[in-house]
């Protein structure tokens, strides 16, 4: 990051996140599960401008698979806005939380992420769950709820619920570009703005 943009980082914004330590989550978006889940539609476009929001700033991008032999790869619409960004290195999980898996672990702790935007399916499991464990770790967890996606909307209202209730960041694609930007001198701006408009 240059200087110019770490200095518009100076002021206290204590209620904000802090963009320099941010990282995007792609949590199980797989073939044979995405065909049930509810307004799917309308989820995998908030997924894909997320992606590449984060993609467009630098963010570095994490993305798993549950149990690949059952549910699949991840579905192609998020492949490919994830090869854009060369950011396609799934790794594959049993346990339902990210933090769970051991080769998650280890390639997270590579990271410097200490914001962590969670995105994926499903919304009342493992982006639930993996997004109470990053709390229970201490870290902030940005829960895009638009960009999640239940079979039951039932269970991923409960979820959203239950992750503002632990102090998950509950909001929108739009919320975290912006606040991640936070000025419209940010490099990305215009790139950004096209994405999410």
């Amino acid at each position: 990051m240059s200087q110019e943009q770490g200095d518009s980082f100076s002021v206290d914004f204590s209620n904000f996140f802090d963009p320099r330590t941010a990282g995007l989550l792609v949590i199980d978006v797989q073939e044979k599960l995405w065909p049930f889940i509810s307004s799917r539609e309308q989820a995998l476009k908030r997924m894909v401008q997320a992606i590449h929001v984060a993609g467009e700033m630098g963010l570095p991008i994490l993305v798993t698979e549950q149990y690949v032999k059952g549910l699949g790869a991840t579905i192609a619409p998020i492949t490919e806005a994830l090869d854009k960004y060369d950011a396609y290195h799934p790794i594959e999980k049993f346990a339902f939380s990210c933090f769970g898996e051991p080769n998650f672990e280890e390639a997270f702790d590579a990271t410097e992420i200490e914001t962590l935007a969670v995105i994926g399916i499903e919304a009342h499991v493992c982006v639930l769950q993996t997004s109470l464990d990053a709390i229970d770790r201490g870290l902030d967890v940005f829960y895009i709820a638009e960009a999640t996606g239940s079979r039951d909307l039932d269970h991923k209202a409960e979820a959203v619920h239950r992750v503002r209730d632990t102090g998950a960041i509950v909001g929108s694609v739009e919320m975290f570009a912006f606040e991640a930007m936070r000025t419209a001198k940010h490099p990305a701006f215009r790139k950004v703005q096209k994405i999410i408009v």
